[in-house]
């Protein structure tokens, strides 16, 4: 018995879960019934199931486990007050398979499968670990999309997220900007340049961060390209770098033979009390960060749960009838940008197709449940002018049984 494996997925690409990783291969065993596929996440089970031979065939088989590498892949919140490079993202992994035919043989079902032997090396066929991040882009961008325009190899690369080249922040902020690399050789001294400059344009200082991930080939460690950047301008303040008289600053990717990634521009504005600062898991699995600036209107809804019970003969005025068992308070909040452009429509539209998001409150972070209701709002010429976003605590709030 054998199988070959006849289409798979490229072992040192980055593969994202909202297309396809699938793998096809075929059997020789006689009196082959089906196959059972084990998927591996960082070289541990978490999954095993049954798989059926392709339609109109008997010995050919499909396997995609972009669903299940979904199910591992989950997002957490960067720790506010950060600095320099992050490389604990769990939106990442590595993933592979272990494949076993069943067979009948002298009508019994014969298989090496053990569904109690998580380690078990007598599988019939094995994969390579294959690097998965968790991005799902839309069909709108799927004929565009080409993850070769992130992976900071060569000049004018993308970062990680649809953020326009010049975005406002508050001072005291958190701003997190990810990137990816994929190099089968170490890197080439790889930093983060950061360019401040004063209100008159004027260049007050250069600052380098290191990444050192970067230094170990891809092959070694594949999950070190998939990192973050800490780029708000406190995460800078706490690298060191300072802010005094500085009106924006730049940052940019570079390496010793002068490659770059593309450009990002932050305005420093001052912080107020009002603000309502948004962060959200882009479409590349990474943290966008925005800060509401207009009004903000705050809705406070309540649900009582209430049952009957029977009075004893003997009663006074003040034993209850009806009794409250669960009570719960919802407050909705609706917040509204100033006037925006389309770079900033296109940007803040992720919240909408997303829907994982936080409000930062006292530096930290609340979940919530971004309301169907939020909506753009654009002129006569289709461009956007103003976005409004509804939401709500992902816990509420329960008071006391009355």
């Amino acid at each position: 018995m054998a199988i070959t494996i006849t289409s798979q997925p490229v072992s040192l690409t980055p593969h994202i879960i909202g297309q396809p990783i699938a793998y096809e291969f075929t059997s020789n065993a006689t009196d082959l019934q089906y196959c059972i596929i084990e998927v591996l996440f960082n070289g541990v089970r978490f999954s095993a199931r049954s798989v059926q031979p392709d339609l109109g065939t008997t010995d050919t088989f499909y396997f995609d486990i972009s669903e299940d590498a979904e199910k591992q892949l989950l997002f957490t919140p960067k720790t506010i007050g950060s600095n320099g490079v992050l490389n604990n993202d769990t939106n990442k992994g590595l993933f592979n398979i272990k494949i076993y035919e069943v067979t009948l043989v002298g009508g019994l079902i014969v298989t090496e499968y053990d569904p109690d032997d998580a380690n078990n090396v007598d599988y019939d066929a094995t994969t390579a670990q294959l690097f998965v991040f968790n991005c799902r882009v839309s069909h709108f961008d799927l004929n565009t999309f080409n993850i070769t325009d992130y992976q900071l190899t060569a000049d004018t690369k993308l970062f990680l997220t649809d953020t326009p080249y010049a975005k406002r922040i508050e001072l005291g902020s958190d701003e997190f900007i990810g990137i990816l690399y994929h190099q089968s050789a170490p890197s080439k001294n790889f930093r983060l340049e950061v360019l401040t400059y004063n209100s008159s344009d004027a260049l007050l200082n250069t600052d380098v961060i290191s990444i050192p991930e970067w230094e170990i080939a891809y092959g070694v460690n594949p999950q070190n390209a998939y990192i973050d950047l800490c780029v708000g301008t406190q995460n800078l303040i706490n690298e060191g770098i300072s802010l005094t008289n500085v009106a924006y600053y730049t940052i940019q990717v570079i390496n010793v033979d002068g490659d770059k990634s593309e450009k990002k521009r932050f305005n420093i504005v001052e912080a107020c009390d009002t603000d309502t600062r948004i962060h959200f898991v882009n479409k590349y699995g990474k943290q966008d960060s925005y800060t509401f600036k207009g009004n903000k209107i705050e809705t406070l809804s309540h649900k009582s749960t209430i049952y009957q019970k029977a009075l004893k003969t003997s009663y006074n005025s003040s034993n209850r009838g009806f009794s409250v068992i669960e009570n719960v308070n919802t407050r909705k909040f609706t917040v509204y940008t100033d006037s925006i452009g389309k770079d900033q429509y296109n940007f803040l539209s992720s919240i909408l197709f997303n829907k994982m998001a936080f409000v930062e409150i006292n530096n930290s972070y609340f979940p919530i449940i971004i309301e169907d209701e939020s909506l753009l709002i654009r002129d006569e010429k289709n461009v956007p002018i103003q976005f409004t976003l509804v939401y709500s605590f992902a816990n509420k709030e329960k008071g006391l049984r009355g």
